[in-house]
């Protein structure tokens, strides 16, 4: 057996490594519409990618995004599993912090999801105060995640007046923010893992491509002996199935928090716990190389190429837009020193100008034209020297000089 080690020693593998990567993940999806590194305008249906605009009809992007969403998700039901699900994802996170405020304010035992026993309160806590502290912190938390949900759809700056209210508020955009914070504490409130099941396509895509040659949480059926009468595991999975009997179909995160407990349990008698991640159905030791080769051993080389080429056409498709950019500024300079140039010689030339009139046209006296023409051409050229029109612009001068001379002759 070994020697008996006390409980309160024992520190937990998984739980605060997991809340860590569940915190960083949420960090990240906050700061990148905090500091403009990805957003998604529909009013000039495109993608901004920091200062970079990709149009929805740059389709080489388009085509190379969709592959690389299609393959990454495959790679890692191939690997790791649900993984991301119980380490990742924010709306597990959400779940999480939905279900320890309810046990909270209404019971350890509390249930009030729609997909639940039923609505479950210990008579205690049951009082409108603890009610309402839960419901206004399920308002709150809704609130401040449509404020970043949004900021993926409007700019930094739209979004600051619309908190600060420095400006009159859009009707559009009062209506997006309140209609996703309804839909938000509804999520948070009584649906949390019911998500999972159904609306989630990363969820229905892994009961498609997941096997047990992912990683996955393992039962030691050797020594069940140890653990019978025992439920601790059971009563620690965030997701309410049986952490011993886990069918490949089942809503298992990948969590590990049923591996600390059994852990936890079975380190009063100095032994190892019966559960642990593994890959595959070998008993041997996880490494990551072993958990990459067997993700890999099949179609390997086509996921590989399909992925290196979602890749290559959306750097493809944003040397296309970078480029298209550069055209448009470079058009627009161009412009403004034609402007520009157009604003000088008119007030240079406008005494030439005037006499270049409709009662001399008619005559047939062109002098005052020509002398005018002159002068424009002359002065652009003078204003831009290296014009790609140079040439034409000289032969102007030239030709409206000619002109003038053969009319005094």
């Amino acid at each position: 057996m070994g020697k008996t080690i006390n409980i309160t020693q024992f520190k937990p593998r998984f739980h605060w490594k997991r809340r860590s990567t569940q915190i960083g993940m949420l960090l990240l999806i906050i700061l990148i519409p905090t500091l403009g590194l990805f957003r998604i305008d529909f009013a000039t249906a495109s993608f901004f990618i920091k200062d970079l605009q990709v149009e929805w009809t740059n389709y080489v992007f388009l085509v190379g995004l969709l592959i690389v969403l299609c393959i990454v998700p495959v790679i890692t039901y191939m690997t790791v599993g649900s993984v991301f699900c119980g380490w990742a994802c924010p709306q597990n996170l959400f779940a999480e912090f939905s279900d320890g405020l309810t046990h909270k304010l209404l019971g350890k035992r509390a249930d009030v999801r729609i997909d639940g026993p039923g609505m479950v309160v210990a008579a205690s806590k049951n009082k409108a105060t603890n009610w309402l502290l839960l419901g206004l912190s399920f308002v709150a938390a809704s609130a401040v995640l449509a404020c970043f949900f949004l900021m993926f759809f409007y700019t930094r700056s739209d979004m600051w007046t619309f908190i600060t209210g420095e400006k009159i508020r859009q009707p559009s955009m009062i209506v997006m923010f309140w209609m996703t914070t309804f839909f938000i504490f509804i999520d948070i409130a009584t649906v949390r893992y019911l998500y999972c099941d159904y609306p989630c396509i990363y969820r229905v895509w892994l009961r498609f491509f997941r096997s047990r040659d992912a990683l996955h949480i393992s039962y030691d059926a050797s020594r069940s002996a140890a653990c019978e009468k025992c439920n601790y595991c059971a009563t620690t999975c965030i997701t309410n199935i049986q952490p011993t009997n886990i069918k490949i179909t089942d809503t298992c995160v990948d969590c590990g928090e049923c591996v600390d407990a059994c852990d936890r349990l079975q380190a009063k008698s100095g032994t190892d716990g019966l559960l642990s991640f593994k890959v595959g159905e070998s008993s041997n030791r996880m490494t990551w190389r072993k958990m990459l080769g067997k993700a890999f051993a099949r179609y390997r080389w086509m996921l590989g190429v399909f992925f290196l080429l979602g890749c290559t056409l959306m750097v493809w498709g944003g040397e296309i837009a970078a480029q298209k950019i550069t055209d448009q500024e470079r058009l627009l300079q161009e412009n403004q020193k034609n402007q520009k140039i157009a604003r000088i010689c008119n007030h240079q030339c406008a005494a030439l100008q005037a006499t270049c009139n409709a009662k001399n046209v008619k005559a047939k006296d062109f002098t005052g034209c020509n002398r005018a023409s002159a002068c424009m051409c002359e002065c652009t050229l003078q204003q831009d020297p290296n014009s790609p029109s140079a040439e034409s612009l000289r032969q102007c001068g030239n030709a409206s000089k000619t002109a003038r001379f053969m009319h005094k002759r």
